[in-house]
């Protein structure tokens, strides 16, 4: 079985999707797929992204036209082009971008089947951001692309729902995520991550862990964090992730304004045993998102034995089935209340720890979850080109 899977973006800062490709198609080849990935990359920024082991991985340079049209690369549209009759079958990874129309031509062109995981992208959030563009791009060809598909994976119940919302009556198969809990054991000792920012020595720790965007909730995370920390010197507030489109300044304007910035660091992005100790020194894991696909950092952060607090919009019910962490709505007083349930009971918090490791290693291994994307396949296979 030979898949070329085409990617919007590889680039370590793009998010959860770059994890899922690179990790999902290394776990494929080990279950003896034949894979290739071809994806964008910006100019001299090759060198950042990582080479699944055993994957046939091209990186083509973006375009001018990128900085409107997400993934531009004219020279992965010619190659995709050429190269797509040699597959059985082309996975492409999320919508509105370059690669994903061009991927879908070729696909269409060599009459080899193609299947889109949707990664989060019809969220009703992700929908109506940018609504105008996406509504006229929708009605010229995205909702054609999704038709067409010989199947539609999504990685949530939810999203299936969000699919038949955008008016699409394809065959969906819902996969979730998964990681390599193993990446995550053992972690670095407390200390390090004390070490690496003194400040929090002493502390109980909140993490947050993903770009900051506005879809992450990070006004509410700064308005909560206020009411929680505005009389009290022994917790902090670590926000680890790359800054998106300069939107740490505004979260550092709301948590100067709640008079609690001087107990907030901004890591940015780590990486490697930096981003270990982030977890190995932290107590609660949050992240209280408008929007959001299946969240590989709500995964690592079980997989860390850290007790969550997300919101219902990150779609994963399981977190409340097993007492994992607290589920809620995207609003102030619920986080507020949530985090300072965790903070003042570390009995509790470890009981959640717990749950969630043993969620994440029964359910979201990648090794369990690329026998069921290669099902999805067969499918694929049997189903044919459209």
């Amino acid at each position: 079985m030979k898949i070329l899977h085409i990617a919007a973006s590889l680039a370590p800062e793009w998010g959860g999707p770059t994890k899922v490709v690179l990790e999902l198609t290394e776990a494929l080849v080990a279950k003896g797929v034949v894979v290739s990935i071809f994806a964008p990359v910006q100019r001299g920024e090759a060198a950042k992204i990582v080479r699944p082991e055993g994957v046939n991985l091209r990186l083509f340079e973006q375009g001018f036209l990128a900085r409107w049209w997400a993934g531009y690369a004219p020279g992965l549209a010619r190659a995709v082009a050429q190269e797509a009759g040699k597959f059985d079958l082309v996975h492409i990874h999320e919508l509105w971008s370059h690669p994903h129309l061009a991927a879908y031509r070729a696909a269409k062109k060599s009459g080899r089947p193609y299947i889109v995981t949707v990664h989060g992208e019809l969220e009703p959030w992700a929908v109506n951001h940018k609504a105008l563009k996406k509504k006229v791009y929708a009605a010229l060809v995205q909702k054609r692309i999704l038709q067409k598909a010989a199947v539609l994976h999504a990685i949530t119940d939810e999203e299936v729902n969000h699919i038949r919302a955008f008016g699409v009556d394809n065959k969906i198969f819902m996969i979730s995520n998964g990681i390599n809990p193993q990446e995550f054991q053992p972690l670095p000792a407390r200390r390090e991550l004390a070490q690496l920012y003194p400040q929090i020595a002493g502390k109980q720790v909140l993490l947050f862990l993903g770009r900051l965007h506005p879809k992450k909730g990070l006004d509410i995370l700064a308005r909560a964090f206020g009411k929680v920390a505005r009389e009290r010197d022994d917790i902090c507030l670590l926000i680890v992730g790359p800054d998106s489109d300069g939107y740490q300044t505004e979260v550092a304007r709301i948590l100067e304004l709640e008079g609690v910035l001087d107990k907030v660091v901004f890591a940015g992005m780590l990486t490697g045993r930096e981003k270990l100790a982030a977890s190995g020194g932290a107590d609660v894991f949050v992240l209280p998102s408008y929007s959001e696909g299946f969240s590989i950092a709500i995964l690592e952060a079980m997989a860390c034995g850290l007790p969550v607090v997300i919101t219902r919009q990150c779609h994963f019910p399981e977190v409340a089935t097993a007492r994992a962490g607290l589920v809620i709505e995207p609003e102030v007083g619920q986080l507020a209340a949530a985090m300072e349930q965790l903070l003042g009971d570390p009995q509790l918090r470890q009981e959640m720890g717990g749950n969630g490791q043993r969620l994440v290693n029964e359910k979201f291994t990648w090794d369990k979850i690329a026998d069921q994307i290669r099902g999805l396949y067969e499918a694929a296979l049997k189903q044919g080109a459209k």
